[in-house]
């Protein structure tokens, strides 16, 4: 391919959480598809995300020293800082997905679909040194964004559905609830982990057998691996699927009920908030009245087809 900008050397500066930096990683490998010869530097919150990754140059986190005289102020460097979820496809909704829009911001083509996670083998035997269970490992992720103690009712789902979908697995697999510690606790988990380093944790999320979880890091994490077991992902936000998610056989999304949609469609903190900002702005003010069901589990969810 030509490359659109002749070796331009890219500074990526990433602000969001992890999840939005794992997704960032199929951006850069659309931008060195693009421009092969150029140089990717990424500064962000979560530097661990890019480790080992053979198409960033350079990976800091906020405030290391001499930065600007370096890299953002330095002539031969195209610093982009902006906030995809602040374009105007995201605002009004378009029916694309986050790395598609970033890539658009970049304009460069989006080649790669998916996230790129680098592991080396002894992160992978440490993590088989500590976890040892005699039946297929599910790792669960219940809560997202900076504050695990913190719940959105745009992205956690009614805690006691998601207890219950657990229950349907605990005999046949050992499940695993990966936390924070103030994490809220679940029912219906053999094991509860909350000492994981953000690197551990998403080693975790790429290698277990199968994984459920709600829209964040392990979502893109798990999508990062093209030979991953099965997963199930619960959105509260029926959308999300489509602008956050992935086409893969191995993930199953969970999305509201038929009436949770329509109580959603028209509701002014969920258009105001939801569209207009990002998820983590989304007003506490849940327009689902307490007592509604959510998500139609059905009676065979338990399993995704591979």
């Amino acid at each position: 391919m030509k490359e659109t900008q002749q070796t331009t050397n890219l500074l990526l500066h990433i602000n969001g959480g992890l999840g939005k930096c794992v997704m960032a990683t199929a951006v850069i490998r659309s931008y060195k598809a693009a421009n092969p010869n150029a140089k990717v530097v990424v500064v962000s919150g979560y530097p661990e995300v890019f480790l080992h990754n053979p198409d960033v140059w350079k990976n800091f986190p906020f405030n290391t020293p001499y930065l600007w005289q370096d890299y953002y102020g330095a002539a031969g460097w195209q610093v982009e800082a902006q906030d995809p979820y602040l374009t105007d496809a995201w605002i009004k909704n378009r029916k694309q997905h986050l790395i598609d829009i970033w890539c658009g911001m970049l304009r460069i083509p989006s080649v790669q679909k998916t996230p790129l996670l680098h592991f080396s083998g002894p992160e992978a035997d440490e993590l088989n040194s500590q976890i040892r269970v005699d039946k297929p490992l599910l790792v669960v992720q219940s809560t997202g964004g900076s504050n695990a103690a913190a719940r959105s009712w745009t992205r956690n789902p009614p805690q006691h559905e998601f207890e219950e979908f657990l229950g349907t697995m605990k005999d046949s697999h050992f499940i695993l609830h990966l936390a924070l510690p103030d994490t809220p606790v679940l029912q219906n988990v053999h094991q509860r982990v909350d000492n994981f380093d953000r690197r551990k944790a998403m080693c975790l999320m790429y290698f277990a057998n199968e994984v459920v979880g709600i829209d964040s890091y392990a979502l893109h994490a798990r999508a990062a691996n093209p030979s991953a077991g099965p997963s199930t992902f619960f959105l509260p936000l029926a959308e999300a699927e489509q602008r956050l998610g992935y086409k893969k056989e191995n993930i199953k999304y969970l999305t509201p009920t038929a009436e949770v949609q329509e109580l959603l469609k028209d509701h002014q903190d969920y258009f105001a908030t939801v569209f207009k900002l990002g998820i983590e702005d989304a007003s506490e003010n849940c327009p689902i009245p307490v007592g509604q069901k959510w998500f139609d589990l059905g009676p065979d969810l338990t399993h995704v087809p591979v």
